[in-house]
């Protein structure tokens, strides 16, 4: 007789093989022009529908599509996760199941990194290739924003969209104008999308420390670093009013489009999409997440080939790392505290793991084994054990994803996923699909697959 864990896993592969529905249709995206606003406020979700509807639609046609984000952190395809965000303060905003307050994302299109939560909306315009202009649709935002009353709003040199400063007291100086979009791009052989953030009513309160990681002074990356600018709100409480704002706006561009059906897109429809589920499983892979960093090198001090000053470490240590791709392709660590002959450590056995796999950064059990510690009266030193604790939780930074989403969740949910994982059927293994974690319950991420 089968267990529950072993029916309960055919019950998953049952849910995840009848996905068939087809809601944004071919027939659909063939049309010239096409609006659609998302029920999900799921990121990885409203990405991949953006990214279908950019891959699969006719090469003529004109889209505009609005959706809002739960709370996230979303990095630029080019960006490095380690300087652009902070991720030990990440780790520390755990909610229930082991997720995270703010998801971390890495889109597809290029840019910088910025901070998405219900009071701030998303939009989208989609088009073909040799009519897109940085600032046209930038410009057809603003005109929205103008017609819901908001003054001061302009399009910048930087394709951003900003809102003036209002007369303000104080005795610092105050900004002359105040970011409220930014703005990515992405170009295929026939197509582009321009999409953007608006500050609505969002909570500023997170931005600043989240954008500030604390590891950036140390690293020197290949990838695209984000712009940092002052931010506020324009003071709009609903997006729906700012969603009705822009159709508008965007029919008056193309008049041609007045007669669009603006479509709503529902989560579960969204889901059943084979291409659109395709790209949430990319979006949430740590393959995408992590392994598409470029190359970058950490130093703790300044060196020849970086010489900027930065802060002191948090330990007595010299510390070297070269990764690409999360690979770490070289690492070094001098300290007074090991024996002269063990003057340069040297982690070998950490030589070409990923660094977001490597498992409790902070677990000091984990690195006795490798590091030869001076002994005396047949103890371990304690001093060296934190010292080498602190500097590997410092240098890292990503245990929020050191053994995967379930962690932190209740210890018998945890069990129960313990017996699915190492349920077997006919030597068919069970596999964790993060997809399915997100969008199901989290004991639905376990599923049986068949042998390739």
């Amino acid at each position: 007789m089968a267990t529950p864990a072993l029916r309960n896993a055919w019950r998953i592969r049952s849910i995840l093989s009848t996905r068939h529905a087809r809601p944004i249709t071919t027939k659909a995206i063939s049309q010239k022009f096409q609006i659609y606003t998302s029920s999900s406020a799921n990121p990885y979700l409203n990405l991949s529908i953006e990214h279908h509807l950019l891959e699969k639609s006719d090469p003529d046609s004109i889209i505009l599509f609005l959706y809002t984000n739960d709370p996230c952190v979303v990095i630029g395809r080019n960006q490095n996760p380690w300087t652009e965000v902070n991720l030990p303060q990440l780790a520390q905003t755990r909610i229930k199941f082991g997720q995270l307050k703010h998801h971390l994302v890495r889109r597809r299109s290029g840019g910088g990194t910025v901070v998405h939560d219900h009071g701030n909306a998303n939009w989208s315009v989609i088009c073909p290739k040799d009519v897109f202009d940085r600032d046209k649709h930038a410009l057809m935002v603003v005109e929205a924003l103008k017609n819901m009353g908001i003054k001061g709003v302009k399009v910048n040199e930087r394709h951003d969209i900003v809102q003036e400063a209002q007369d303000a007291e104080g005795p610092e100086p105050a900004p002359s104008t105040y970011k409220i979009s930014g703005s990515a791009y992405k170009l295929t052989g026939k197509r582009a999308l321009h999409h953007g953030t608006l500050l609505l009513n969002s909570d500023l309160s997170d931005i600043s420390g989240l954008l500030r990681s604390p590891a950036a002074p140390y690293i020197a990356a290949q990838g695209v670093e984000s712009v940092r600018s002052p931010v506020c709100n324009v003071g709009v409480e609903d997006n729906a009013d700012f969603y009705k704002a822009v159709i508008d706006q965007f029919m008056t561009m193309y008049p041609d489009s007045q007669s669009a059906e603006v479509k709503k897109v529902e989560q579960q429809e969204a889901l059943n999409h084979d291409n659109i589920w395709k790209g949430v499983q990319e979006l949430l892979s740590p393959k995408w997440l992590w392994e598409s960093t470029p190359k970058f090198r950490l130093a703790s001090h300044p060196t020849p080939e970086d010489p900027r000053p930065r802060p002191h470490p948090p330990s007595n240590f010299f510390v070297t790392l070269t990764a690409r791709h999360s690979e770490i392709l070289d690492l070094h660590i001098d300290s007074p505290l090991f024996r002269s002959e063990d003057h340069t450590a040297s982690l070998n056995f950490l030589l070409k793991q990923k660094i977001h796999e490597v498992p409790k950064y902070c677990d000091l059990r984990e690195w006795k084994h490798y590091i030869n510690f001076r002994i005396e009266n047949g103890k371990l030193l304690t001093l060296r054990n934190e010292s080498v604790g602190n500097i590997c939780k410092w240098l890292l930074g990503n245990d929020m994803l050191a053994t995967g989403p379930i962690r932190g969740i209740n210890k018998s949910l945890k069990t129960k996923l313990k017996e699915l994982k190492h349920c077997r059927d006919g030597g068919k293994p069970l596999v964790f699909d993060h997809a399915a974690f997100m969008f199901g319950k989290p004991e639905y991420g376990w599923y049986v697959v068949d042998k390739q």
